[in-house]
């Protein structure tokens, strides 16, 4: 008599549950399915990430080194080993291939390399490509020598361009000969390789050696220095650019041009093209009498004093 309404109370019972909590149907189980298919190869491998990452990046394969860095060949002149050196004193050696922020701090270490004028670009190649990283950059050309003297003693200090001094010990030498001078009064660089000169005379001085570039040697030049000029009816004296021989000869150049300015730059242009033109004609500086004087400034003013070159030290 009881059994009747009792399975019907369990029926009713398990149909209310059923209307709070509903079953899956066949979509839902599949999207659980897809779910866990997705959730469980995350969490294992942050599993095997968290038990064996520093053992995966410590091997071989993910480890930074000097022949896993492609960089731009460097010209002749930079007999260094750039990519070495910036490996090793960079900081770079041992770092993980894996790691963020690696181009970033490869971008740093390039650029700050007393060889390297502009890194442009820093890209992580294929995992199976020999080099792992390509980094594209620029290099300093040196274009003067500069004359020192270093306790008690002369010398000669590489600059390119922009007067940065470049690294003494990379030249023999022999090699400093292949390179204009400059004398200017005083001159000591303010800052360490890799860095500006800092003195106005040196930094004009190199922009007049980088518009000769190796036209110096056809015309017989050997030095870029200060002269004191006066004019023909003034006892001032103002400083100027004058290029030398060994002999004596000078090319009176006046105001060393502004390179960013396209005029200066044409005038400079002309100014060399007129000395070239002159020994075109009459032969090398290098053997012309010490009393050749060639005057390539624009407008011609002053006139060569008496006196003595500016004295360097």
């Amino acid at each position: 008599m009881n059994a009747a309404p009792k399975k019907k109370e369990r029926t009713t019972a398990s149909g209310f549950v059923a209307k709070l909590i509903p079953l899956p149907g066949a979509a839902w189980r599949q999207a659980l399915i897809g779910l866990a298919m997705i959730a469980l190869p995350i969490g294992g491998a942050y599993y095997a990430w968290d038990r064996w990452g520093d053992q995966i990046t410590a091997d071989g394969d993910y480890v930074l080194r000097a022949e896993s860095v492609q960089i731009t060949p460097p010209p002749a002149w930079v007999r260094a080993d750039v990519r070495a050196e910036v490996v090793r004193d960079g900081g770079l050696s041992g770092m993980s291939l894996l790691d963020p922020q690696l181009t970033v701090k490869i971008f740093r270490a390039f650029s700050a390399h007393s060889w390297v004028e502009n890194v442009s670009r820093v890209s992580k190649s294929p995992p199976a490509s020999p080099a792992r990283v390509v980094v594209e950059m620029t290099y300093r050309k040196p274009v003067a020598m500069v004359e020192v003297v270093l306790n008690g003693q002369p010398g000669l200090l590489p600059v390119d361009g922009e007067a940065v001094l470049l690294p003494p010990h990379d030249f023999t030498a022999d090699q400093t000969r292949e390179f204009l001078r400059i004398a200017v009064p005083h001159a000591n660089p303010t800052g360490p390789v890799g860095t500006p000169w800092g003195q106005a005379e040196v930094h004009e001085a190199a922009r007049i050696a980088t518009v000769f570039q190796d036209v110096w040697k056809k015309c017989g030049l050997y030095r870029i220095q200060l002269v004191p000029l006066g004019t023909a009816d003034s006892t001032q004296i103002v400083p100027t650019f004058e290029l030398q021989s060994r002999g004596g000869a000078s090319v009176i150049w006046g105001r060393a041009p502004d390179l960013r300015i396209e005029a200066d730059t044409k005038t400079a242009l002309a100014k060399v093209a007129s000395v070239l033109k002159h020994v075109e004609l009459n032969g090398s500086l290098e053997t012309a009498s010490a009393t050749t004087t060639i005057d390539v400034r624009v407008p011609h003013s002053g006139t060569r004093t008496a006196q003595q070159p500016l004295q360097y030290q």
